[in-house]
């Protein structure tokens, strides 16, 4: 295998598994998380092979990103965190250009949480400011103007009163 090292992880892209799940054109791209540390490190195809091929490496820090900050704890320092809560606790190294140490560990052989620095991260949000309230609705138009009030069923006329027969003169 070649001589990779945890430097090696930067700007890969975690994959369930080197040899089934990374790109084989694209070997050199890939990493699989073991945990504790431990990270293998895809490359290839080799000998031959059609699948991409792995390497062991220890002691890395786990590949963390800013999106990795979301829902930890701030703490003062990595060392000072709460060494069975490690990984829910980050600390800013510089806030204002988005320089943050996300905790970890405790690693193999030691008592305190260890830190990995990632860059160009935002604050964790922070619940939204109460919204003011909304424009009140306009006042209701007024109702369009009714048609006249309907007339009462009407009876049909009643027939005229007969009239006098016409006089003349005897």
């Amino acid at each position: 295998p070649p001589p990779l090292t945890c430097a090696d992880l930067a700007g890969r892209t975690q994959t369930d598994s080197c040899g089934q799940d990374a790109d084989p054109s694209d070997c050199d791209s890939y990493f699989k998380w073991k945990g504790s540390g431990v990270a293998k490190l895809c490359y290839g195809p080799v000998d031959g092979k059609t699948t991409c091929s792995s390497t062991q490496v220890e002691g890395c820090p786990p590949p963390l990103t800013c999106a990795d900050l979301a829902g930890r704890t701030e703490v003062a320092k990595c060392k000072k965190a709460d060494t069975d809560d490690c990984a829910a606790s980050f600390a800013w190294k510089d806030e204002s250009s988005g320089v943050a140490k996300l905790c970890y560990g405790p690693v193999d052989g030691e008592t305190k949480c260890s830190q990995t620095e990632v860059e160009g991260c935002l604050p964790p949000p922070s619940p939204p400011p109460p919204s003011p309230p909304p424009p009140s609705p306009p006042p209701p138009s007024p109702p369009p103007p009714s048609a006249p009030p309907s007339a009462p069923p009407s009876t049909p006329p009643s027939p005229p009163p007969p009239s006098p027969p016409p006089l003349t003169c005897a």
